[in-house]
């Protein structure tokens, strides 16, 4: 009967602390955080390139469900799902190519784009990346 009480006292606790943790156990697998670990995975499992999505931290998830992320993911694409306490954040919206949607994204709002495995930004918009847009 101990057991069964710490058992649940445990994942109480794991779950007032942090229910993100839960939720990114299970989408890790597809979902990067880091730029050279997303390109490395795209190279190694041959994918079209990386779809970047960039999140300020005022708009929390901005509407990104793992559901809209694994249809992206299917379709071929390596997903890079950058928040404001992730390393590569800064570095990236420090690049030039970024200058346009910079206002954008000090606005609180999302915004996209895609690399292709050569680092170059091929597409950059406000908002959401929609499966449509990544038909290509």
């Amino acid at each position: 009967m101990s057991f069964f009480g710490l058992f649940w006292v445990f994942l109480g606790t794991l779950v007032y602390i942090n229910s993100d943790r839960i939720v990114l156990w299970n989408t890790s697998s597809f979902i990067f955080h880091s730029k050279q670990e997303a390109i490395s995975s795209a190279e190694k499992n041959e994918k079209k390139g990386i779809v970047l999505i960039l999140t300020p931290k005022a708009c929390g998830e901005c509407g990104v469900s793992t559901t809209v992320l694994k249809e992206l993911d299917s379709l071929g694409w390596t997903i890079l799902v950058l928040r404001e306490e992730d390393p590569d954040y800064e570095t990236i919206l420090s690049d030039d190519r970024f200058s346009e949607i910079l206002p954008v994204i000090q606005g609180s709002k999302p915004a996209w784009g895609i690399l292709n495995l050569g680092e170059e930004l091929l597409l950059i918009k406000p908002g959401l990346p929609a499966k449509s847009d990544l038909n290509l």
